[in-house]
């Protein structure tokens, strides 16, 4: 009988696979989630509908169609613009199953969110990448190495994330006037910037806009995201689209949620001022560098382990390792309690 590893497809086992960030006991920053529950009165209509009106013995709308008009009523376009996945994770396989062949490329900048090469890997594509920047120059830079590899596809994650910066709007705008390729702008951290290009759409066909509910929404437990775009490009997504692909229950919280978008607008407009207490206190600190950010999450660079300081203190951050000499460790923004003994573990490390 033959081995079974044999029989996988050709260059397959050599595939990365995106690994996220692992479980494990101590305060979570490592994954870039709320550090708040559910609001109450969500919690609440949870309770009654499991009482009342629960049935998960159905299968759930395969069209999630109050969602999708949900979210479609909150940013001003038709229900026929939004399609829904579970994640982002999914709507980037999708949109790579739609639009990439064998050999095909897509390009992004790099250190960028990991499962758009993966995905890119996995529907027999490669990935291109440029160093991350967030300006004209940047901007160019990326059209270029997406023109040159004839890329199918650009992935634009702002703020970014590991890096946390956002692209100007100029820039942007720049890269979507001027692709010659789906341009799939990641949002999942926009909120707490506060901008979005998904009123520009219209102006930009060959934008798809994602967001998702596991960011400024807290809800990354019931893994929903949405792509906004061109009727033209959800009806090809659609065609990727597994049936019943969004749980019942997931449904709900997320239909929920959206009637109470000012309340997660008011709580990410918190964490940005919470973050921006964290940078302060952290520039105080000597022997590491925190970047500007404009996410729920800022990196920290140094010669030293940061990573092995937050653990000793029951702090569990993302360790990127080591690259020339650096080491890159991103660090969710948590409450106030959990900012204040991050800033005073690092602040109490003295390093020759």
């Amino acid at each position: 009988m033959k081995d079974i590893k044999s029989l996988a497809r050709r260059g397959f086992k050599n595939t990365e696979s995106y690994m996220p960030a692992p479980p494990g006991d101590g305060i979570k920053l490592d994954a870039n989630e709320s550090p708040w529950n559910l609001p109450e009165n969500i919690r609440r209509k949870l309770i009654r509908w499991i009482e009342d009106a629960e049935n998960l013995n159905r299968y759930p709308d395969t069209d999630n169609t109050v969602l999708r008009g949900s979210i479609a009523r909150h940013w001003g376009v038709s229900p026929s613009n939004v399609t829904c996945g579970v994640g982002s994770d999914q709507l980037i396989d999708m949109i790579c199953r739609v639009f990439l062949e064998p050999g095909d490329c897509i390009a992004t900048f790099k250190p960028t969110f990991g499962m758009y090469a993966a995905a890119a890997a996995l529907n027999h594509a490669r990935a291109v990448s440029v160093p991350a920047g967030y300006d004209m120059d940047a901007a160019r830079e990326l059209l270029r190495a997406a023109a040159d590899n004839d890329a199918k596809i650009m992935f634009l994650c702002s703020p970014n994330n590991p890096t946390g910066r956002a692209m100007s709007d100029d820039a942007t705008a720049h890269v979507l006037e001027n692709a010659e390729c789906v341009v799939v702008l990641d949002e999942a951290y926009a909120d707490f910037k506060g901008t979005s290009f998904v009123s520009r759409i219209s102006k930009y066909p060959n934008s798809i806009v994602i967001r998702t509910f596991s960011k400024a929404y807290g809800l990354a437990g019931i893994r929903v995201g949405c792509a906004i775009a061109s009727e033209e490009a959800i009806e090809l997504i659609n065609i990727a689209k597994p049936p019943f692909n969004i749980p019942t229950i997931s449904q709900l919280l997320a239909e929920w949620a959206m009637d109470e978008a000012g309340e997660f607008a008011s709580r990410a407009k918190s964490l940005a001022g919470a973050r921006d207490r964290l940078m302060k206190a952290l520039g105080s600190i000597d022997w590491l560098d925190a970047e500007p950010s404009d996410a729920n999450f800022v990196l920290l660079t140094s010669r030293f382990d940061i990573a092995s300081v937050l653990a000793s203190g029951g702090i569990r951050a993302r360790d990127f390792g080591i690259q020339d000499g650096i080491r890159r460790v991103r660090l969710t923004v948590g409450t106030d309690e959990e900012n204040k003994k991050v800033g005073d573990l690092l602040c109490a490390v003295r390093l020759k």
